[in-house]
């Protein structure tokens, strides 16, 4: 068995960058087989950070070889550490000028081409890559292939291409030619990665590994099926059948809308009824969600949704606008019907400000958050040099990756401090008065100083003596960044879900305090309160029909001006009470309230498709 030491060291600076997220809650480990040949097909919503889920929450801890594009090898270091991690590289079509999907994660376009029977250059590099593929998949390593062919942030899935299907009918047609059976059967699983908001630091993540598919079973059972006495392994149309059946279990993994006003539609009645979306049970997320689409697009649905509809897309514009979300509202003004006076708006913000300030927890978390500002900091400056502006699956990579490396420098920081101590004979924390340490912790301090001489005060002319302290050094490191990651990790969620209610009632004071003339009203406020579309994306292919004509239409439109949040309150105050009474409505003449109790049984599963018999 190869070491992979590369591999292995990128998973455990994966397995860091994952801490950008308050829970990675995995499902369906049971489905991954521990050995033989395996082909995963995840879903690719969030850049770099799929990926780095995908080598985390892998059960077993099998090292999963990802098809990467050419591209990425082109410079000598990127190509060594991608070749020495397991990476396959994937030529887009060398016969044709490059197009969007250049950028993409994995390609299809080999693939593809050679479904259709195409020649020319860039065969041998087709070969190549089935080639790298079989040998990997023989070995009965696993394949990492994003079947959409490249990141994107969209409603749902909208495309799933063949390169996954045809790799894996490619293999048994070869193991069987090549060895008269294929050995441990391929099999193919598909995974689904859904982030309750990706891109915002201390959200969440959901790993679902899916049923696998046999992929030789399921190829006899469609040759068995199929009309057509000359279909074979790798024929069109058994390649499109386990495209079709990857995609049909893809999307039971995840969370897919029709389009996106359904998705802002269903994301604000979700906030509604739950009050703060991190409080659902991480394992009825989608369950949820997926329900309260099918709710939202139910053709049979009563009158009362089309109100629903507009109130909870209003809601959910003016909190976009306004910069703020549902449950730091929720979290200072429970009841939607309420509306402040200056004078208890005041009182909000005071208490907001009090409890920040003076709650133990934020006491025990000014030290680290001193000294993770900087990671903060580089974290938010790369999200704004980097970052594609209209592509959320772009940002929360870089203030990872930033971010991280800046609390590692931090760590190397106390690192040389603790070590100085250590050989200077002084103890690391000054206890008690005149820097005197209480007798029960002379021991400790003795033997900390003891064995720091011992690393750094021998002779580093020799190797044993450099090995000595450079092994000193990394223990020092690792010991300081544990303790001091796991002690931010502990207080950073609650200190920071309280910091953006003090932010929200700072925001709320001052729409009170404001002239009721300097809000928005009427012409001036209706482009705030109509849902953001992004730009298409040009590096996805959608399908034929599979686009709502005023999204389209609407898409890629320059959002309205920023304004100062104090102009919306009001408005947003307004809007959240509209929703709220339009959203009820609807649930009652749906009669869609089945288990719900009085107390919600917040996160869990009681939202049901279909009215209640």
């Amino acid at each position: 068995m190869e070491l992979k030491l590369v591999y292995r060291g990128l998973r455990q600076v994966s397995d860091w960058a994952l801490h950008f997220y308050s829970e990675v809650y995995v499902d369906g480990q049971e489905n991954v087989p521990r050995d033989g040949p395996l082909i995963i097909t995840p879903c690719h919503h969030n850049e770099l950070l799929d990926i780095a889920t995908l080598s985390v929450t892998i059960p077993y801890g099998r090292p999963v070889c990802f098809w990467a594009k050419s591209s990425m090898f082109k410079n000598p270091l990127a190509r060594v550490i991608l070749l020495s991690s397991g990476s396959i590289p994937v030529a887009r079509n060398p016969n044709s000028t490059p197009t969007p999907s250049e950028s993409g994660s994995e390609s299809e376009s080999p693939a593809n081409s050679a479904a259709q029977g195409k020649s020319g250059p860039s065969t041998s590099v087709h070969e190549a890559l089935f080639r790298d593929t079989f040998r990997a998949l023989d070995r009965e390593e696993v394949i990492g292939v994003f079947p959409e062919g490249t990141s994107y942030t969209e409603p749902g899935i909208v495309q799933i291409k063949d390169g996954a299907s045809r790799a894996a009918l490619e293999y048994v047609r070869w193991a069987k030619e090549t060895r008269g059976e294929q050995g441990k059967k391929l099999k193919i699983v598909p995974v689904g990665i859904v982030y309750t908001d990706k891109s915002q630091y201390q959200s969440r993540v959901c790993v679902r590994w899916g049923k696998p598919i046999d992929v030789e079973e399921f190829a006899q059972e469609q040759i068995a099926a199929s009309q057509d006495a000359s279909l074979e392994l790798d024929s069109r149309p058994l390649i499109k059948a386990l495209s079709t059946e990857i995609e049909k279990r893809m999307l039971t993994l995840t969370i897919n809308a029709p389009d996106w006003d359904t998705l802002y539609t269903i994301e604000a009645a979700r906030d509604i009824l739950w009050d703060d979306k991190e409080r659902i049970s991480a394992s009825h997320f989608v369950w949820i969600s997926q329900n309260l689409i099918s709710l939202f697009t139910d053709p049979h649905a009563a009158p009362s949704i089309t109100k629903a509809r507009q109130a909870l897309l209003k809601y959910h514009s003016l909190l976009h606008h306004a910069n703020l979300s549902h449950a730091s509202l929720w979290g200072i003004l429970p009841d939607p019907a309420t509306r402040p006076t200056r004078t208890h708006a005041l009182g909000i913000f005071a208490r907001q400000l009090l409890t920040s300030v003076l709650h133990p927890r934020f006491a025990l978390f000014l030290p680290t958050l001193v000294l993770h500002a900087p990671a903060y900091a580089t974290g938010l400056l790369a999200d704004r040099l980097f970052s594609h502006p209209h592509w959320e699956e772009t940002r929360a990579q870089f203030k990872a990756i930033f971010g991280g490396v800046a609390a590692a420098a931090a760590y190397a920081g106390v690192t040389g401090l603790i070590v100085r101590r250590l050989i200077g004979g002084a103890p690391i924390l000054a206890v008690g008065g005149a820097g005197k340490v209480p007798h029960w912790a002379l021991p400790v301090v003795k033997g900390l100083c003891a064995a720091g001489k011992w690393f750094f005060l021998g002779d580093n002319a020799t190797l044993g003596g450099k090995a000595r302290t450079a092994l000193g050094v990394f223990g020092v490191f690792y010991a300081t960044s544990f303790v001091l990651s796991r002690w931010h990790n502990y207080w950073v969620g609650s200190n920071y879900r309280q910091l953006k209610r003090l932010l929200a009632s700072w925001k709320l004071l001052l729409g009170t305090l404001s002239p009721r003339s300097s809000d928005l009203h009427g012409e001036l406020l209706a482009p705030y309160t109509i849902p953001y579309i992004p730009p298409p994306n040009p590096y996805i292919k959608r399908r034929d029909g599979a686009e709502d004509v005023d999204a389209h239409a609407r898409a890629g439109l320059p959002p309205p001006p920023p304004v100062p949040a104090r102009k919306l309150i009001r408005p947003l105050l307004e809007a959240r009470s509209e929703a709220t009474r339009a959203l009820w409505s609807f649930l009652v003449d749906s009669k869609y309230l089945r288990g719900l109790v009085s107390a919600k049984m917040r996160g869990e599963a009681w939202m049901q498709v279909g009215p209640a018999t």
